[in-house]
């Protein structure tokens, strides 16, 4: 594999064909996950963009391979796109970078993360913004959508709310945004903003969880037993810098992270269910 003027291959690995989507007319999106298919819809706009969106998922990976794979991918996309003049988009995870804390952060914020995930990201920011071109940094907290990881905050409450016992901590509290609401915004910043930048894009409204348990407890119906230990943490998000760039505040209501639980609850609890079902051997629990 060969190397550009500035010591990085040049050419694209076998992974990241793997994880691309066709280039048409509009952004390439590199990914497959969630963010990636919230995407899909706005293929026809942006074809100077490149949306990076892919990489380690699980926040609680301590695999450096897994990092570098991540890192190795970063790299080729930059160097196509310092070569071609394209800007790219990067995804960091807000709550991973910045930490903790009861106010509201913003990107020149103290960033204190406290996992190798969270570590990373800020090296993966890095390395975007030191390299020549266009980028935007986009800073999420909490994508919610109708499929997540086991480890994702909604996705596992979800399957404790079904499986009839959650436990929460208390004061804790989350931002969080529906990868739809992510995408459309996504799209208005893009067309508004023509040098790097670095951003927040999240709700700004930092939800209680204990609030955020009895909301997934009313869509799903279901009255399980609810323990609460220690204290939690808080992720709170400024969002002026946001609102600056595309010219309005794009989420007034805090409670709309009521529809958003409402519109994809229901398809994680039916992705729960089915994977139990998977698992339980012929003959069933009954059986047991």
């Amino acid at each position: 594999m060969g190397r550009g003027s500035n010591g990085r291959r040049s050419t694209v690995p076998v992974g990241l064909a793997e994880a691309s989507s066709s280039w048409r007319d509009g952004v390439r999106i590199i990914g497959r996950g969630l963010i990636a298919s919230s995407l899909r819809r706005y293929e026809s706009l942006h074809p100077d963009t490149i949306a990076f969106a892919t990489g380690v998922s699980d926040s609680s990976c301590v695999v450096a391979a897994e990092y570098d794979r991540e890192t190795s991918m970063l790299l080729d996309v930059l160097d196509e796109a310092s070569r071609d003049d394209l800007r790219v988009v990067y995804f960091s995870g807000g709550g991973a970078i910045y930490g903790w804390g009861p106010e509201p952060v913003g990107e020149a914020g103290a960033l204190r993360p406290t996992t190798a995930y969270g570590r990373h990201q800020i090296a993966a920011e890095a390395i975007v913004a030191s390299t020549p071109g266009r980028h935007v940094i986009v800073r999420v907290p909490n994508v919610i959508g109708p499929t997540g990881h086991q480890h994702q905050l909604i996705p596992a409450l979800v399957r404790q709310v079904v499986d009839g016992r959650v436990t929460v901590f208390r004061g804790a509290a989350r931002d969080l945004i529906d990868v739809d609401d992510m995408a459309a915004v996504l799209m208005e910043l893009l067309d508004c903003v023509k040098e790097p930048v670095t951003v927040n894009l999240a709700t700004g409204w930092s939800i209680p969880v204990e609030e955020i348990v009895a909301e997934l407890c009313s869509v799903l119906e279901l009255d399980p037993i609810v323990s609460r230990v220690a204290t939690g943490t808080v992720q709170a998000f400024a969002t002026k810098r946001l609102a600056a760039l595309i010219g309005r505040v794009p989420f007034e209501d805090r409670n709309a992270y009521r529809r958003t639980l409402a519109r994809h609850a229901p398809s994680l609890a039916e992705a729960h269910g089915a994977a139990h079902r998977a698992a339980v051997p012929a003959g069933g629990a009954e059986d047991a």
